[in-house]
Formats: structure tokens, C-alpha cells, sequence
């Protein structure tokens, strides 16, 4: 039984702390009067008041939230937020989407008091969006802007805001959807604000857009890339020459296949130079693309002409050619030399005349003593055998038998 109650008792105490506390820590009263003008196509004030019956020794600041859409509970990864001490704020935002605006109370020194509910203001957008198809392209101070208009579209007009100048600049290079700007501070700024002026269906409309800086358009030229070997490397090389920016600001890619390989190999470097193993039997395939960093920005190259190296090459080849095709060549060679050799033998192997009688007679030891030898025991001499010569032959000329008479009435004379 008293437990019961001494529960009861700690309940009651528990929940009357609960009551006590909340009602110590109350929240702010919101801002009144919440409205807004556009001073120019891109800046956007904010007014408001001071919340109503607030304590006098209470120091408060003000939260303002801009999303960029019409629902406030959507997280928007755009919104912006800004705190500031008094009723008034301005911004240079843009209002293609819409807006909502939420102001809310901020305690400094209010004792235990609590941030206030926000109070919202909802912007629509413009009724008509003249251009679509927005794109943007940066290189060497030009900034080329293109579109495409939506609907039927007069006298189309297209401005952006320089923050230098603090002006809004008309664009006098433009053709029918594309404009050029050109201003050396372009690559600075860290965003841009455009404006399109035109008429559709007989009304005046404007829309306003706010983008990244040119530095995340960049647009490089296509590089060109060269491959070089240098024993067991291969090098390949991009040139330099439409770079801007810092060094630290271009990554390349290059792209390679080896031996004709349906895979490719990607690496991103940080220089214009990289090296891979070379292998003599393959045929390399190469391309590089100039990447510009995220640490300045955004944007990248066309990728380069493809660039070919080497040959594919089977690495048996040498081996095939010992096993079959010397071994061929040897045969061939063999078979045209011995039909060579039989064809010019006698050249090759001249007849050896026959031996005269003198290497007969030493053959068959034909060695005779002097007849004036004093002794068996003397030096046994060769005597060659006598050779008997023709001597006293001649030649004469045939002449022809002439006729012989006696006494044919010839007649000698002594006279």
C-alpha cells in the first residue's frame, strides 16, 4: 500500500517538473510583414518587422532561407542561407523555379526563450520560359552561350550581369541563339547572371538565370598525342598548348589498348607525360583527353586522333622459323648444290691424266744396278727405260703426178 502511493507521488512530482520546464522555455514570437521587390532583373529585397510584444531587453538576429522551388519542406542542395542583424536583406538570385523565403528570429540574450517559428513568403515563376537548352563554353576570355527558344519568341534580347562593373552588360555579339561574351576578368568571376528579354504573344517577359562560373565550362582544344620507345618503355606525350590555367589545374586521360584487346586501360595523371611497359610483339592503340581539375573548376577536351604503335607479332615466331623454315631453307639450298654438281662436275672435278711411263716404271719398281758397282752394298740407282724417239721425219707437201715421156720431139740445144 505505501508503495503504491510513494509511486504516485513521484509521478505527480515528475510530470509537474515536465509543466514547469516547458513553460520556461518558449519559443519567440515570428517576424510580421514579410514582402519583397525586385530592384533589378537579379537582386531580390527582403523586408520584414520585428516580432510583436517582444521583450525590450531581448536581442535577437534574423535567419533567412531561400530555396530554390515553391515547396519549402523540399531539401534543395542550392538553398542558401544567410543571418543578419537587422530587417532587410537583399540577393542576386534567380527565379526560374520559383522561391520560397523563410525569415526566422534568433535569440542573442533572451534568457531561455527559443528560435521562432519561420515565417514564409512563396514566389512564382515567370508564365513563360522564353529559352531552353542553356550551354556554356569557356576558353581564352570568350564565354559562347547557346539556347534554343521556346514557342515563338520577338525580339529576343540577351544581357548578363558583370559584377566589376556592377552593370548589366547587353550582349553585341549575338546571333540567333548563341552569343559571344568576351571580358578578361571572365575566368574570376565565380558566377554568372543572364538575363533574357523578349516578347511572347504580345507580351513582355523576362527570365533570369544564375550559373557557375565560366571556370566550370572550360573547353579545351583536342590535344595530340605522341608515342615514343625507349628500350623496355613506351612513352606517351600530349602537347601543351591551350593551357590558360596553372598547371595543377589539367589532369590527362589516357586510354590505351595493347594487342588489339577489346579492354582498355584508362589512367588519369598529373602530367602530360606517361610511361608504360613496352612489349615489342604488340600493337599499341592510344588516345589522351585533357581533363580540367575540380580544384579550379570543370570541363574537359575532345579526345585525340587515335595514335598507333608497333605491330602484332606472334613471340613463337623464331622458334617456328629454326624448327620448319631453316631447316627448308638448308634442304633446298642441299638439293640445288648437288644439281649444281652434277651439272659442272667436270669443271668442278677436272679428268686427271694417266700416268707416264717413268710413274709406271717407279710404280713397279723398275730399278736397275750400274753395270761399273763396285758392290752389292752400293746405292741402288734408277735407270729409266730408253725411250725411243722418231728422228729425221718430215713433211712434204703433196704435189700432183705429172706426165713423163721420152724423146717427145724434144729438142736440146747446146747453144
Amino acid at each position: 500500500m505505501f508503495r503504491v502511493w510513494d509511486l504516485s507521488l513521484m509521478i505527480c512530482f515528475t510530470v509537474s517538473i515536465m509543466f514547469v520546464g516547458v513553460e520556461g522555455i518558449s519559443e519567440l514570437p515570428p517576424p510580421r510583414n514579410l514582402t519583397f521587390k525586385w530592384e533589378t532583373p537579379f537582386t531580390l529585397n527582403l523586408t520584414w518587422e520585428k516580432p510583436k510584444d517582444l521583450d525590450p531587453d531581448c536581442k535577437v538576429n534574423y535567419t533567412v532561407d531561400v530555396r530554390h522551388s515553391q515547396e519549402c519542406s523540399v531539401t534543395d542542395n542550392k538553398r542558401q542561407t544567410r543571418r543578419v542583424q537587422s530587417t532587410t536583406c537583399s540577393w542576386n538570385i534567380s527565379n526560374v523555379n520559383g522561391l520560397c523565403i523563410s525569415v526566422t528570429v534568433n535569440p542573442e540574450n533572451c534568457g531561455s526563450r527559443k528560435q521562432s517559428p519561420s515565417l514564409n513568403i512563396i514566389l512564382p515563376p515567370p508564365t513563360v520560359m522564353l529559352v531552353t537548352n542553356r550551354s556554356y563554353e569557356y576558353s581564352h576570355n570568350k564565354l559562347r552561350c547557346t539556347w534554343s527558344r521556346v514557342g515563338v519568341v520577338e525580339d529576343l534580347v540577351f544581357y548578363y550581369l558583370s559584377p566589376q562593373k556592377n552593370t548589366v552588360i547587353k550582349c553585341n555579339d549575338m546571333k540567333d541563339g548563341e552569343c559571344v561574351i568576351h571580358d578578361t576578368r571572365l575566368k574570376e568571376m565565380t558566377d554568372m547572371s543572364y538575363l533574357f528579354i523578349g516578347t511572347y504573344m504580345g507580351k513582355a517577359v523576362n527570365n533570369t538565370f544564375i550559373e557557375e562560373g565560366p571556370a566550370h565550362y572550360v573547353k579545351l582544344k583536342k590535344p595530340q598525342l605522341t608515342i615514343q620507345s625507349d628500350g623496355h618503355s613506351l612513352h606517351f606525350q600530349t602537347n601543351q598548348s591551350d593551357l590558360e590555367f596553372g598547371s595543377h589545374c589539367y589532369k590527362y586521360k589516357y586510354t590505351y589498348t595493347k594487342c588489339d584487346k577489346n579492354a582498355q586501360e584508362q589512367e588519369v595523371m598529373d602530367k602530360p607525360n606517361y610511361e608504360v611497359d613496352y612489349d615489342s610483339n604488340c600493337k599499341y592503340k592510344a588516345r589522351v583527353q585533357i581533363i580540367f581539375s575540380d580544384k579550379c573548376g570543370a570541363g574537359r577536351s575532345d579526345p585525340s586522333d587515335e595514335v598507333e604503335y608497333g605491330e602484332d607479332r606472334d613471340p613463337h615466331l623464331p622458334a617456328f622459323l629454326a624448327v620448319i623454315i631453316i631447316p627448308l631453307i638448308v634442304s633446298c639450298c642441299l638439293i640445288v648444290s648437288l644439281v649444281l654438281l652434277r651439272r659442272h662436275k667436270d669443271i668442278i672435278f677436272p679428268k686427271i691424266p694417266e700416268p707416264t711411263l717413268i710413274f709406271k716404271d717407279m710404280l713397279i719398281n723398275n730399278i736397275r744396278m750400274p753395270e761399273d758397282a763396285r758392290s752389292p752394298t752400293d746405292g741402288r740407282l734408277y735407270v729409266p727405260i730408253e725411250e725411243i724417239v722418231a728422228s729425221k721425219i718430215s713433211l712434204e707437201p703433196e704435189t700432183p703426178l705429172l706426165p713423163t715421156t721420152t724423146n717427145a720431139g724434144i729438142t736440146i740445144s747446146d747453144e
